[in-house]
């Protein structure tokens, strides 16, 4: 596969468990050649004691080996912090990503293991259906070993407010922007965002993006094949413009992180908060008892685009090709995928893409996310996992610099594309 059709990648997919944490687990053993190092986002309180237990069950059937964890920020790891990893002086041995563009450029750089044959030759060829690889594959060969797809944007909404002002899902846009007078007149705030790291409203308005202007000209602009302020998309940032306009994002949404924002929605502050399926787990944790229910973004009447589109990506770990312990880290794998910790894992409320994971009881509206997933007429790419780090900045600031009202959309997106004709 050419260079540039790498680059151009944009496959589905979720954070089953990477936007959950991994903290430094298993201490140093006597060898460092026996210590396997994986690095990741962070992870949440929940999904700790399974990685425990993964590392517990691998540690005794291979004695003297331990696992150690290298965890920063989502933000962090996403943007410099896994690249710093992979070019210092002791990279992971393995590391999450997601599918897609970033993959695919690992490959290019050297620091993805081709797993093929790993997989045929160890448990995981049967832990697996054999259609899971499908978005973990470039040019026939399997580069990462999934955790999870997630959608990555839905609409979350308090139930309770729905029914008291007697309002219903919407069907379209207009339809949601109708709930949003109402609740407005009662002086309810509509949308908790945190935008502040930028992809919070890149992902919701990237989203809604490719339902107004189509999915091939979103592509065609996020891979530079047409000019970031091409004039279709300045006028579907004009509903972002009205958003702003009509007052119906909170204020703070520009300077609140994305789990202020979730803590705004559980307490009342916001009747709806646009973002992905991880929030699933969030909740149980945080707002147990809460009210809450999703709803897909609803179809643009007269939008070129699939209005029953899903924004969603597959997430997993990508073995290091450089690492001198791959048969030792595939073997980690093994136990982490294995039958037993998925029901761990089914058992904290995530649903692996292992065959396990069917026989148990995962969260319900984690299974309807997933097959809303499984079952989307067309998949797009979120920009920031989708496609270049410096092409989605460039619209995800443009995004923000209108939904908080700083930029006009023709100028927020005329700024985008001559910062990207500099580079």
């Amino acid at each position: 596969m050419q260079k540039n059709m790498l680059k151009k990648i944009a496959l589905g997919a979720a954070l089953i468990l990477g936007a959950t944490t991994l903290a430094s687990c298993g201490g140093s053993s006597n060898s460092a050649d026996k210590v396997i190092r994986i690095a990741a986002g962070n992870v949440g309180e929940g999904a700790q004691k399974v990685w425990d237990a993964a590392i517990a069950k691998f540690s005794a059937e291979n004695p003297g080996w331990t696992v150690e964890f290298n965890t920063q920020d989502d933000d962090i790891y996403e943007t410099v912090g896994l690249e710093n990893l992979l070019s210092g002086g002791n990279p992971p041995d393995a590391y999450f990503e997601w599918a897609g563009s970033r993959t695919a450029m690992h490959v290019l750089d050297g620091e993805a293991a081709d797993i093929t044959k790993s997989i045929a030759d160890s448990s995981l060829k049967d832990l697996f259906p054999s259609t899971a690889f499908n978005t973990t594959t470039i040019d026939g060969k399997v580069y990462m070993l999934p955790t999870g797809s997630d959608v990555t944007n839905v609409i979350w909404y308090d139930k309770n407010v729905f029914t008291k002002n007697g309002l219903t899902v919407p069907k379209t846009w207009d339809e949601l922007m109708s709930i949003c007078a109402k609740l407005k007149s009662v002086k309810q705030t509509c949308f908790s965002v945190g935008n502040k790291d930028y992809w919070v409203a890149g992902n919701w308005f990237g989203h809604l993006y490719s339902r107004i202007i189509g999915e091939d000209l979103y592509h065609q602009i996020m891979s530079r094949e047409k000019p970031m302020n091409s004039p279709e998309l300045v006028k579907a940032f004009q509903t972002v413009a009205d958003l702003n306009k009509n007052g119906y994002i909170n204020a703070s949404a520009n300077t609140i992180a994305d789990q202020e924002a979730y803590t705004l929605f559980f307490k009342g502050g916001a009747a709806m908060l646009p973002i992905g399926s991880w929030l699933v787990g969030i909740a149980a944790e945080q707002a147990p008892k809460k009210n809450i229910d999703w709803f897909n973004l609803p179809a643009v009447t007269g939008g070129a685009g699939d209005q029953n589109s899903v924004l969603g990506v597959t997430t997993g770990y990508v073995v290091n090709a450089k690492s001198k312990k791959v048969d030792m880290t595939i073997k980690f794998f093994e136990v982490f995928f294995s039958d037993e910790i998925t029901a761990q894992w089914v058992a904290e409320g995530s649903a692996p893409l292992t065959k396990s994971a069917a026989n148990g009881t995962p969260n319900p509206t984690t299974v309807r996310l997933q097959a809303l997933l499984a079952n989307a007429s067309k998949l797009v790419a979120p920009p920031d996992t989708g496609y270049q780090l410096k092409i989605a900045d460039a619209l995800n600031v443009a995004t923000s610099e209108v939904m908080g009202g700083a930029k006009t959309p023709q100028d927020a997106l005329d700024a985008a594309e001559a910062k990207l004709a500099k580079k």
